[in-house]
């Protein structure tokens, strides 16, 4: 690991760093009590302490070095200086005087803070090497043991804190890289949200505002062209109508609500609704079960959407639409016996087909599907699936039959009356 994520991941661990140097402060000064117990303060007494204070006031100074470098996120440059000069002081102290070895521990640790695991393993070497050293002449050479004990368990240490050192930076970089992950995902739920509900908005504008708008302006031109007759005022009147449904379905949108005539309506209802407003063939296919408001209302655009597309485009051939009942979702076919199109061929002309895409998103959006099989002289078929929610499946239409039929009924009329007057005013988009 390099040394600017050690720099970085160092605010991690800011109680083993303290717990080090009161570490070596203790045994800094627990070791100068047990020399100079035992040797008087002249000759090589000097020189160890000399030696042994400008050891810790370097370990002082790396310290607050530290100290100050964690709080303003400044670099470790001060604290490995004083490290460094800890550690060249006290390798001679190490010599001269072997009480002072123990401190070895602290400075082996203090250096993995600072250093790459390779430079802090050859610098443990030297520290480890100091130590043996100085036992080796307190025990002129004639006890092995104590200077091979040191050594070997100095290296077994020091490569045991390094391993220990980076299993805690790699466990906090992959936490530091899992939070980084969480905020993208985060703002990527936030991007798709916002998307999401520009289509919506996209979707409704389109199937209520923009094709009544257009109906409206179709009518009032021919009107122009009519002259002043009864004709035309009745074409006036039914223009000024679609007006005032397109103000309507407009504060609605601006509000959030729902289509008027999905509520309480199932999906026969409002799909049989749609069939009929636009003359079209409805066909019921498995036993109907109670959806969630939301898919009524997408199965209703999408069907809409289709049956205007092919109104246009398929004249007065025969329309058929088609709701099925699968036991884990719902889906609806409309198909004409039009003159067809390249479904492939519209979607990549810029500008067309904004109807097509919008039945796909609604689809979607609840976890469905949308597919368009036609081909030029070969006729239309538009199939939207939604997946069915697993509350709305276990619950059929013959549970409820009783306590739905007054709605269903008046749904029914409404949704008829409504779509048949619509069918009358909108245009094909």
């Amino acid at each position: 690991m390099s040394l600017r994520t050690r720099s970085a991941l160092r605010e991690s661990r800011p109680a083993l760093d303290r717990a080090v140097d009161l570490g070596f402060a203790l045994l800094l000064s627990v070791c100068a009590l047990r020399y100079f117990a035992f040797h008087a303060l002249a000759g090589t007494g000097v020189v160890v302490l000399v030696l042994a204070l400008g050891t810790g006031l370097s370990y002082v100074a790396a310290a607050v070095a530290a100290e100050r470098a964690a709080a303003v996120g400044g670099p470790l440059s001060g604290q490995r200086i004083g490290l460094f000069l800890a550690t060249l002081l006290w390798l001679p102290l190490a010599v001269i005087a072997p009480s002072f070895g123990w401190c070895a521990f602290a400075l082996i640790f203090a250096m993995h803070r600072v250093l790459t695991p390779r430079i802090a393993l050859a610098v443990s070497g030297l520290i480890v090497i100091a130590v043996s050293l100085g036992l080796w002449l307190m025990s002129k050479g004639q006890d092995l043991g104590l200077v091979l004990g040191p050594f070997f368990g100095g290296l077994v240490l020091s490569y045991a804190y390094a391993t220990v050192t980076r299993t805690l930076d790699e466990k906090r970089a992959v936490i530091a890289e899992l939070t980084e992950t969480r905020s993208q995902l985060a703002r990527s739920e936030r991007e798709a949200g916002v998307l999401s509900e520009r289509n919506r908005v996209a979707s409704e504008l389109h199937d209520t505002v923009v094709q009544r708008t257009a109906s409206a302006l179709l009518m009032i031109e021919t009107a122009q062209h009519l002259g002043e007759g009864p004709a035309a005022q009745s074409t006036v009147s039914a223009a000024g109508e679609a007006l005032r449904e397109t103000l309507v379905e407009t504060r609605r949108l601006v509000h959030g609500l729902a289509d008027p005539q999905t509520r309480g309506a199932t999906v026969t209802s409002a799909l049989r609704a749609e069939a009929e407003a636009a003359g079209a063939e409805f066909v019921l296919s498995g036993h109907e079960t109670l959806v969630a408001e939301e898919t009524v209302h997408a199965l209703q655009r999408i069907t809409r959407e289709a049956l205007v597309n092919a109104a246009k485009h398929a004249g007065s051939t025969a329309t058929r639409v088609t709701v099925t009942f699968f036991p884990e979702s719902v889906g609806v076919d409309i198909a004409d016996a039009g003159p067809g199109f390249d479904p492939d061929a519209v979607a990549q002309r810029e500008g067309v087909g904004f109807g097509l895409r919008a039945m796909t998103w609604r689809a979607q959006n609840l976890g469905g599907t949308l597919s368009i099989e036609s081909r030029p002289g070969g006729g239309t078929v538009i199939a939207a699936s939604i997946p069915l929610d697993r509350a709305d499946a276990n619950n059929s239409t013959s549970t409820n039959t009783n306590t739905n039929t007054n709605t269903a009924s008046a749904t029914d009329r409404e949704a008829t009356g409504t779509g048949t007057q619509r069918a009358e005013s909108e245009t094909p988009s």
